[in-house]
């Protein structure tokens, strides 16, 4: 073990299981806090990481309890002198963390020995073990070329906040898989949701080095309308460019695409009713989906598939109201093809039809 990490040790390891360690803290910790070289840590939070050497690497480690004194051994001590007592904690075994660099990986293969060192963890290694070590990292051009401006640089990770469990320390996420899945954020009213979002999205754009977020693009339900001040500055700047398009019923021309949500979302947007619209609205969403993906020459053959099955069902239809020449020169109107139109199956509707249908 290296003199830095002789001089960060808060304790030792006494009880070694399977599943749980137990740490005695050295004598003169009190309140369960140490003064490192670096700062003063409390290391009783629960949640919170402790490393323990074990050969070449150390042994990652979770908080998980903590108790003034072993339970099995009776206080030999007053009331009034807690503060002295023996301190302990209870940890789990986390991980496996090289001590001169490498991958954090879950899972011990080698198990620390009794009276082991237990030292707080420094916020390079909580960087190595969350994996957000690099916050920023070269900016490259098009196919791997030189970028413009030369020496730009681009986030990698993007702090978002500080850490209530490890003292100080800022909170990164990895940016592709923090926009790449779902992300929630979580809290009362009033307590800085909607800042939070913003100033997520002023720190993507806003970066003091190039490249900001270049070419990105979101879109903001803005239903409070508590964003558009907010990064409206930044428009200002030239660092982003803000569209802002309120519906209120008579903005023209806003298409959300029906890929933009899944069949879940859309029920939930349109509140629809499982036993009548939520199979309609299946089914239109899979067409769409089928229109979408189509060729000229297949999506035409789709279409008149569709017209004409339409037409034949209603020409099966037993029903007498409406009419079926009201409800084929209702479709009609609305939907032709080239094939399939008024003109080209009037001879055909006409010889079952109730009555000749009129010039459309």
């Amino acid at each position: 073990m290296s003199h830095d990490d002789r001089k960060r040790a808060i304790g030792k390891v006494v009880s070694v299981a399977a599943d749980r360690f137990v740490v005695e803290m050295h004598v003169g910790n009190d309140n369960f806090t140490v003064v490192g070289f670096d700062d003063v840590h409390y290391v009783a939070r629960l949640g919170s990481f402790l490393m323990i050497p074990s050969q070449s690497e150390y042994v990652v480690v979770e908080v998980v309890g903590l108790r003034e004194r072993d339970a099995s051994t009776p206080s030999e001590r007053g009331d009034f002198d807690r503060a002295g007592s023996s301190k302990y904690l209870d940890v789990v075994p986390v991980g496996m963390l090289p001590m001169r660099g490498g991958a954090f990986r879950f899972g011990v293969s080698v198990f620390p020995s009794l009276y082991a060192d237990a030292l707080y963890a420094l916020d390079g290694e909580l960087d190595r073990i969350f994996e957000t070590e690099a916050a920023v990292e070269p900016s490259v051009g098009p196919d791997g070329g030189a970028c413009q401006p030369e020496g730009a640089t681009r986030y990698r990770v993007l702090p978002i906040g500080k850490s209530v469990v490890f003292e100080d320390y800022d909170v990164k996420v990895r940016l592709n898989e923090f926009f790449g899945g779902h992300v929630a954020v979580l809290g009362n009213t009033g307590s800085g949701k909607s800042c939070t979002v913003a100033s997520v999205l002023q720190s993507l754009f806003c970066k003091p080095k190039e490249h900001h977020a270049r070419g990105a693009t979101f879109i903001v339900f803005d239903v409070n309308g508590e964003y558009h001040a907010a990064l409206s500055a930044s428009a200002k700047e030239g660092a982003i460019g803000v569209e802002r398009v309120v519906l209120d019923g008579t903005a023209a021309g806003f298409r959300l695409p029906h890929w933009f949500l899944e069949l879940a979302e859309w029920e939930l947007l349109l509140q629809a009713s499982e036993r009548t619209q939520v199979p309609i609205l299946r089914m239109a969403l899979g067409l769409s989906t089928l229109f979408s993906n189509a060729g000229a020459a297949e999506l035409n053959s789709v279409r008149n598939h569709i017209l004409a099955k339409c037409i034949t069902q209603i020409m099966r239809d037993d029903s007498s109201s409406p009419s079926k020449h009201d409800r084929i020169i209702g479709i009609l109107q609305r939907f032709s093809t080239n094939e399939i139109n008024a003109a080209k199956i009037r001879p055909y509707i006409e010889a079952v039809a109730e009555c000749p249908l009129p010039m459309v």
